[in-house]
This record gives structure tokens, C-alpha cells and sequence, in this order.
């Protein structure tokens, strides 16, 4: 599973940070600096279509991507195979490569041609055999905050590696949430000038399920260490006020086996984008990547491409013992004071709660799960 966007996201947040100043100063950077190319997508086991993404960064001024089309994209793998791609959106390309050739000692780079005819080209990086995830595990956990009296309660997730007999030492994990929520009333009244009663009630949007990918970058280097074996592998938390926890909660982890210079680029990214606390804080690296402007050797390519066997692990999660889920709120029930009169078309259509002969106005999350994000349709993966 690929989310490559992400890399863009992060590329631009690196262009866009600026250290605090006592005086403003607005740098003199010429055109030509302003719209460096950004490139980002991967080759990874387990798929056949690759994606990779091209794009313009725009001025400092005015921060953003401009997606770049008509592009010549293609990967070669170390054996003399070319694979082309196909445009399949705006800026992004798609590449087709068929498993037979995702053999681990491979060796691959990407080779773009912009409409200016500019030549882009990467390093070559090597697919390493990557291990099986060896376990997904959570902790009961107290974080604390400013107040040494006040603590976020929730879970901690972990993972723990053991690539013994594997030459690769560095890895990359991706974590992706997914979680089932309900909402607290079906379907049953609702006035658009006239009173309607749904009977049955309709419960057709009362579950819903969200997913999402974690931005954080979790990155593991083991060189030195005994037999390539690393135990408790922090990733995220998940607190107690949210509704993640409260019915079903799950996360995919994605690990991939990179290479050092990979790993190099992505801990680059992860530290810039540590919060950045005061004046004399260590001031944002430059992100090296593996890609290279044959047309203007000058000329800084931003991003990365990276060549990556994967594994990954799914783990459930329901009734954290000892802990209390403090569920925010997102239904709400009103008094009509003046009854159904106080509506005006603008407001409809009204959704309400019958309670003794009366009715209560909610508003559209306490019937619509989609109100609050997320879908109706049930993942494939899903118990029942």
C-alpha cells in the first residue's frame, strides 16, 4: 500500500520553514531557485504499479506544488530493463513492472524527461530483502504534559525487529489507523415544513470507518547491533479523548528494508520536522536527495526515490483494560423553545428526537456518521 503524497508534503515543509528573526528579512532568491523540481515515488515489493510524482515548487512567497505534466517517466532496473510510465493524473505517473522482476540484489532508478526537455535522473538503489515484521504490540501508557500534575492517558504502540541472517540494517516503518465509530440516534424524524417519520428507523449511516496514514517518520538503524535484533520500537500514541478507541480500532505496519542513504534522507525529514522551540534552536537541515539535474548540474532536485522490499503486520485493538474512553462530543440534542415555527426553509432539512410527545432538534452527527468524516463502506479487512 503507497502514500507517496506524503513525501511532497514533507519536501514543502522544508522549503517553507523559516528560523524566528528579531528583524524580518526577506531573502533575494533568484527565479530559477524558486522552482526546483520535486520528484518522490518508490519501487516496493508486493505491487506491480509504482507511482511517482513530479512536480514544480513554487516561490517562497507563496509556498505550494505545481504539478508538472507531459513528462517522459520511466524505471530501469541494473539489468538493462526499462519500464515506461503512464500519466495518471496531474503530476503523477504510473509505472508498470511486473513481479518477476522485484528480485531482491535488483538495482533501480528513475529516469524523467520534463516537456522542457530537462533530463532528471536518480542513483541507483538496490532492493534488500527485508524480514518479517516480527510483532505489533501496545502498552497501557501515561504521557506527561507541562503540569506535572496532569497526565494524557492511553496506548503506546510498539514494534520489535529481529532480522536475524539479514544483511540490511536499516528500515522504514509506515503506521495507517483505521477505526469504527457509530452515531447515537438512527434516522427517524425530520421537518422540512412537514413532520416525516422514517418506520423502520434508518441506521444506514449509524457506522462508519475512518482511515489514515500517520505522518510521523519512523525510521531504525541497527548497524552495531548484536545479531540485527531491536526490541520496543516506539511508534504512535493514541489517547483517551478521541473516538478512535471506543468500538474498533486497528493499525496496518508497513516496514520496508531501505538503503542507508534512504534512511540518511528520511531522518533528515524527521528531524526538520521536529517542532523548532525557540530562538536558539538548531536551525532546519538541507534535505540531500538521490536525485540529480543532469540538464543544470546546478540545480538542486528535491525529493526522493526509494527502492524498498516490504513486509506488514495488522493488529486490532478493543477494550484497553483500565482505560476510561472520554468520548468528545459531536451530537447535539436542543429544546425547541418555540416549537417547529422557529425553522425557516433555509434550515431545512431538521432533524429531530421524539422524547415524551415533544421534539428535540440534534444536529446532522448524531444521525450521520459521514457528518464526522470517514465512510460507510466496511473494509475488507474488517471482522464481522
Amino acid at each position: 500500500m503507497k502514500h507517496i503524497r506524503i513525501i511532497f508534503y514533507l519536501v514543502l515543509t522544508v522549503l517553507t520553514i523559516c528560523p524566528a528573526c528579531i528583524e524580518e528579512y526577506t531573502p533575494d532568491i533568484e527565479a530559477a531557485e524558486t522552482n526546483k523540481y520535486v520528484v518522490s515515488g518508490q519501487v516496493t515489493t508486493g505491487e506491480e504499479y509504482h507511482d511517482i510524482y513530479v512536480a514544480l515548487a513554487s516561490s517562497i512567497n507563496n509556498p505550494g506544488l505545481i504539478p508538472l505534466t507531459d513528462c517522459t517517466v520511466k524505471i530501469e532496473d541494473s539489468k538493462g530493463n526499462p519500464f515506461t510510465g503512464q500519466e495518471s493524473g496531474s503530476g503523477a505517473y504510473t509505472v508498470y513492472i511486473p513481479e518477476a522482476y522485484l528480485v531482491t540484489g535488483v538495482s533501480f532508478r528513475l529516469d524523467i524527461t520534463t516537456p522542457a526537455g530537462t533530463h532528471l535522473v536518480s542513483e541507483y538503489e538496490k532492493l534488500a530483502e527485508c524480514p518479517d515484521i516480527d510483532s505489533v504490540y501496545f502498552i497501557r501508557e501515561s504521557k506527561p504534559t507541562n503540569d506535572p500534575d496532569v497526565f494524557i492517558e492511553g496506548i503506546q504502540f510498539y514494534t520489535d525487529l529481529d532480522a536475524t541472517g539479514y544483511e540490511n540494517t536499516h528500515y522504514k516503518f509506515d503506521v495507517t489507523e483505521t477505526w469504527e465509530y457509530h452515531t447515537e440516534y438512527p434516522l427517524e424524524w425530520w421537518y422540512d415544513g412537514v413532520v416525516h417519520h422514517v418506520d423502520p428507523p434508518d441506521y444506514s449511516e449509524n457506522i462508519c470507518w475512518t482511515t489514515e496514514k500517520i505522518r510521523d517518520i519512523y525510521i531504525l538503524n541497527t548497524t552495531g547491533l548484536q545479531n540485527n535484533v531491536f526490541r520496543k520500537l516506539p511508534l504512535h500514541f493514541v489517547d483517551n479523548t478521541t473516538r478512535r478507541l471506543i468500538c474498533l480500532y486497528s493499525i496496518l505496519v508497513t516496514q520496508y528494508a531501505i538503503s542507508t542513504d534512504a534512511f540518511d534522507f528520511w531522518d533528515q525529514l524527521r528531524m526538520n520536522n521536529v517542532e523548532q522551540g525557540g530562538l536558539y534552536e538548531t536551525q532546519p537541515l538541507p534535505v540531500k536527495g538521490n536525485l540529480s539535474n543532469l540538464t543544470k548540474p546546478g540545480q538542486t532536485v528535491l525529493g526522493y526515490f526509494q527502492v524498498a522490499s516490504v513486509k506488514t503486520k495488522r493488529i486490532f485493538v478493543k477494550n484497553v483494560p483500565d482505560l476510561e474512553i472520554l468520548q468528545p462530543a459531536s451530537c447535539g440534542v436542543y429544546v425547541l423553545r418555540n416549537g417547529l415555527r422557529e425553522f425557516t426553509p433555509q434550515d431545512y432539512p431538521v432533524y429531530l428526537l421524539e422524547n415524551k410527545g415533544a421534539f428535540l432538534q440534534m444536529t446532522n452527527e448524531c444521525i450521520f456518521c459521514t457528518s464526522i468524516g470517514g465512510t460507510t463502506v466496511k473494509p475488507d479487512y474488517w471482522p464481522e
